[in-house]
């Protein structure tokens, strides 16, 4: 869930759109996110158990565009439903500011207008690790996921499968390619990628890229080449979202694999490569390093223009944990939607905190590493509550509890 770091509230938004409609979005008329297994969906929020083949994309997503224009909600796209419910700006929001809802509503019909706008990750080629991600999104993840449905199976990771090269189900796909006029890439690591120039040179031999903006997700461990930076300097504008996670410590410790140093040296060569484009620094705040977000946002103002964040959803998730963890991140960060979340989203579910406590310490048994080094303040009062847990807790002398295996040196 992006969350921009400036002041910018969901009605300021609604006011910009100047639309009264709280269900349409315009991502199902015109836009489609190209998944992993290479099938398709309307944006990268939506359910992606409902996503279908590129043959039945157009037709597939009819109702779907009946009911919001009959003022339906769909729960496929909860995400953005939730985000508004939390007074943050959704995709849904910003998608229509984007696409122009406010001239196009009274041209809306059942069916599918044109494709302006694609999302797609190339592949899964990456080099990081990082530990809120899968073998879905990393290659590098696919030894360690192994390890974890074998070794590990109750923090219930999975080993993916994925195609390579997903932009060639385009190739066969019905699209009038000079309606196109934005594109966003993901990875894996859209610059390590053998597909990432091969797709650029596919689009301009398609249609005039001078008059379609290009947004690229990077994890900025690799440098940019002229040849890389010419074909993108012809965009007509580019975003790049640079991936950083805290202050180099805590930033390697979740981006296992990554330089800080380096990524923020080939970050600001980036910047000076590139002609007409946007640089925002993106950060995904997860149980591990939630207490360093007021920092963490200082630390990147003056290396770009604009700060979105995220937060985990799967394995790392804060919000699940119970009060006393709410307690103590919110005397250390000052953020208003920070707070905001924790009061509309936290539901203290403990099954769930065990689950990423497990998660904590496996990853750290296959790295090596361990949090109290690379976050002392979080590793410390970790393993304060978790000891409290092993004098109170009862499992009936289950051999797999957590608490009895994780601390045995306590009872």
């Amino acid at each position: 869930m992006d969350l921009s770091h400036k002041d910018i509230t969901l009605e300021v938004t609604k006011k910009k759109l100047k639309c009264g409609s709280d269900t349409i979005c315009m991502m199902p008329w015109e836009a489609m996110a190209v998944n992993m297994e290479s099938n398709i969906r309307p944006c990268c929020r939506f359910n992606n158990k409902h996503s279908v083949s590129p043959e039945e994309y157009k037709e597939s997503f009819k109702q779907l565009r009946i009911d919001m224009l009959n003022g339906k909600k769909d729960p496929r796209c909860t995400k953005c439903w939730e985000e508004e419910d939390s007074g943050v700006p959704s995709m849904r929001t910003r998608a229509n500011i984007f696409h122009g809802l406010k001239f196009k509503k009274q041209h809306l019909t059942e069916n599918f207008r044109k494709l302006t706008h694609i999302e797609l990750s190339l592949d899964n080629t990456c080099n990081f690790q990082c530990r809120m991600c899968s073998s879905q999104y990393s290659s590098k993840l696919i030894k360690r996921d192994m390890w974890a449905v074998k070794e590990k199976p109750d923090i219930e990771f999975y080993v993916a499968k994925v195609q390579k090269s997903r932009y060639k189900t385009l190739k066969d796909m019905d699209i009038d390619w000079d309606e196109l006029r934005s594109v966003k890439l993901l990875g894996g690591e859209p610059f390590m990628s053998p597909n990432f120039m091969d797709f650029l040179y596919f689009l301009d031999m398609r249609t005039d890229i001078s008059k379609v903006d290009l947004e690229i997700v990077t994890n900025c461990s690799k440098k940019m080449t002229q040849e890389m930076a010419d074909i993108l300097n012809d965009f007509r504008y580019i975003r790049l979202t640079g991936s950083f996670d805290g202050p180099k410590k805590i930033n390697e410790y979740q981006r296992v694999g990554s330089k800080w140093e380096n990524g923020l040296d080939n970050w600001l060569e980036y910047g000076e490569m590139l002609n007409n484009k946007r640089m925002v620094i993106h950060q995904t705040f997860t149980v591990l390093n939630v207490n360093h977000l007021d920092e963490s946002l200082k630390l990147y103002e003056p290396h770009c223009d604009s700060i979105s964040w995220s937060y985990d959803e799967y394995y790392l998730n804060f919000l699940c944990a119970p009060d006393w963890f709410e307690e103590w991140i919110l005397k250390t960060n000052s953020n208003e939607k920070l707070k905001e979340i924790f009061k509309q989203k936290r539901v203290y579910d403990d099954e769930k905190w065990r689950r990423v406590m497990r998660t904590i310490y496996a990853l750290d048994e296959f790295y090596g590493t361990n949090i109290e080094e690379a976050n002392p303040e979080l590793g410390k009062i970790l393993r304060i509550h978790n000891k409290k847990r092993v004098y109170n807790h009862t499992c009936d002398g289950d051999p797999n509890c957590f608490y009895c295996n994780m601390y045995k040196e306590v009872i």
